[in-house]
């Protein structure tokens, strides 16, 4: 299954041709890499990849109900967090969900039968969501991912407003893999990296199932 189709993209600044009659496509699971030196357009590419430029000529179509991830290194974490407060929001969607649920549980002590039932069943759905995403082990995840590409080391109880220009990199990189999209972008993710981190990173990406 494709999930992206790169048809006929040509682009350029002023005189210099960037790319020329582009064609491409990645499938579900697959894994790719760009490599060319510097100022050969790479980030260029994955600018229009994920929509952030248009191209001169051509389109770029994405399925539908694809999730996507970026490496932005230029993102900006939102002052008076920790970073295991910001690795967390990862998961946004299902903390909510265990809110709901939390709430259908609250309101059952003065439910009739009729409610009650539906309160039951809203309940369930919401556990087996959970439990599908394996809820109940994200601290685990967290740390795993975390102590990968050395965050532990800095702490993670401590403030983002702390944190180094690279420190923070790390942060949205370890927020992007535990998010686990359909399609995770990652442009120069080994910059601020240490060898033991990216050989980490090497094997984690190696082993991911989505493209």
């Amino acid at each position: 299954m494709s999930i992206v189709n790169v048809e006929r993209m040509s682009h350029g600044f002023g005189a210099r041709t960037i790319f020329e009659d582009v064609s491409f496509r990645l499938l579900k699971g697959e894994h790719v890499a760009l490599v060319g030196a510097n100022g050969e357009g790479k980030s260029t590419f994955l600018s229009i990849i994920t929509g952030q430029m248009t191209p001169d000529e051509g389109k770029v179509e994405w399925a539908k109900r694809v999730t996507s991830g970026y490496l932005d290194q230029h993102a900006v974490l939102k002052a008076g967090m920790t970073i295991r407060d910001v690795l967390k929001t990862a998961f946004d969607e299902m903390y909510k969900l265990e809110a709901e649920m939390q709430s259908c549980y609250d309101k059952m002590g003065e439910a009739s039968p009729e409610e009650m039932e539906k309160l039951l069943n809203d309940a369930g759905e919401i556990q087996e969501i959970l439990d599908a995403h394996s809820f109940y082990t994200l601290d685990s995840k967290i740390e795993e991912v975390a102590g990968g590409l050395g965050l532990r080391d800095i702490g993670l109880d401590r403030m983002v407003d702390e944190l180094s220009g690279g420190q923070r990199t790390k942060v949205l990189l370890t927020k992007l893999l535990l998010q686990s999209p359909d399609i995770l972008i990652l442009d120069e993710p080994t910059n601020y990296l240490d060898v033991e981190h990216i050989e980490w990173l090497k094997t984690y990406l190696q082993g991911y199932e989505n493209a």
